[in-house]
């Protein structure tokens, strides 16, 4: 590119992609693959340049981001009052207008402002006197299903104001119905199952499926189609200059290359509640096809291929209260049943997993909501058995 095309060349908008502690590095490829530019990796998340058409794309596909930020507006203030005049000042009808509603969404780590909640009202009152500075209505709070989901960022003194592109958080992919059994983050199911290194094509087993996170988030991925394509609402079509045809041109992109992998897929649980959320799930995402599921009590379960990949979310402590000996019988089951298998295990059980007999090739810390956890992975092979790590 010469000097002068790049001089030509339009730049785009930036925008923070969230995620998980430790998927940076899953989010950065993925980004990408969707078209993004000027990609830089940073803590709990990637920074990325993007037209329309590449935002689109990353709010419909992108498997492993939580939240796709646009920043607006950044900077310092010591107190809430400096935060209040500086919002109160910036043009806030350049993203809404007096009809809107919205919402606040705040992250604060700051000794400045040690009440992330007043931070949050002041932002919000600077909004609201922004707007009726001049008279009649003004824009009003919507904390379920606001027209602009805004973000108030706080770190030390440093303010940064950013509009959410997605509204709702991108891991509700719409699949999973209320009060699911223990449930996993949906983009943390994504994710480990990314860092196992499963892909479409592998086979894949969870013979405690519970809600059914980890099998349907496989399937939607051997399905070929964006982990968010039934989802109808996101937040930046009420933003300035969104264009419809363009988003419909995108989800015909991604039609046109879809492709389907042939995958086996099994889930099974001794509970009936579990399966029924289970298909519903899948049945809700339109890949019921895709997933072997049946009523089955792991310790009687043997495996339908030579090799692939057993995933496991066993109860854990706050969950129930376990039989003794509860993760040796896994182990045991493990070892003597799916040789030739690796299998992965999530759970916050750090003293349940020592008695497991298996010894973990790899360890990786994960958080479920607000517990820490570890993703442990095992080869198995018959015969060969030591001591828990």
């Amino acid at each position: 590119m010469t000097k002068e095309t790049e001089e030509q060349a339009p730049q785009w908008p930036t925008y923070f992609a969230k995620t998980f502690a430790g998927f940076e590095e899953l989010l950065v490829p993925e980004l990408e693959a969707l078209g993004a530019q000027s990609i830089e990796r940073e803590r709990r998340g990637v920074r990325f340049g993007a037209d329309m058409p590449t935002l689109f794309r990353v709010c419909m596909a992108s498997r492993f981001a939580l939240r796709v930020l646009r920043p607006v507006f950044e900077f310092d203030a010591r107190t809430p009052d400096d935060l209040y005049e500086h919002a109160l000042h910036w043009d806030w009808s350049s993203v809404m207008d007096k009809t809107n509603t919205f919402a606040i969404d705040f992250t604060v780590h700051s000794e400045v402002f040690t009440h992330s909640q007043f931070a949050m009202l002041r932002l919000k009152d600077a909004i609201v006197d922004h707007f009726r500075k001049d008279g009649g209505l003004r824009p009003s709070i919507n904390r379920e299903r606001p027209d602009v989901r805004i973000h108030l960022h706080i770190s030390a003194e440093h303010v940064t104001v950013s509009l959410d592109a997605a509204g709702d958080p991108l891991s509700r992919r719409g699949y999973r119905p209320p009060g699911a059994i223990a449930p996993l983050n949906e983009v943390l199911a994504a994710g480990l199952l990314a860092k196992a290194g499963w892909k479409p094509g592998i086979p894949l087993y969870d013979p405690m499926c519970g809600s059914g996170t980890f099998v349907t988030e496989a399937a939607m991925w051997a399905d070929g189609l964006p982990v968010n394509w039934h989802r109808r609402r996101f937040a930046f079509m009420q933003w300035r200059g969104y264009d419809e045809e363009v988003f419909y041109a995108v989800r015909d992109e991604f039609l046109a290359a879809r492709v389907r992998v042939p995958t086996e897929i099994y889930a099974s649980d001794k509970d009936f509640k579990a399966i029924s959320q289970t298909r519903n799930s899948l049945t809700n995402m339109e890949i019921d096809d895709l997933v072997e599921l049946g009523r089955a009590d792991f310790f009687k379960l043997e495996p339908r291929t030579e090799t692939g990949m057993v995933v496991m979310n066993p109860p854990y402590g706050e969950r129930m209260e376990l039989p003794d000996g509860f993760y040796a019988a896994i182990g045991d089951r493990l070892k003597h049943h799916w040789p030739g298998f690796k299998a992965w295990i999530i759970t916050s059980d750090f003293d349940g997993m020592k008695e497991i007999g298996l010894r973990p090739f790899a360890k990786k810390v994960a958080f479920n909501g607000s517990l820490e956890c570890r993703w442990l992975g095992f080869d198995l092979f018959e015969g060969k058995k030591g001591h828990g790590g």
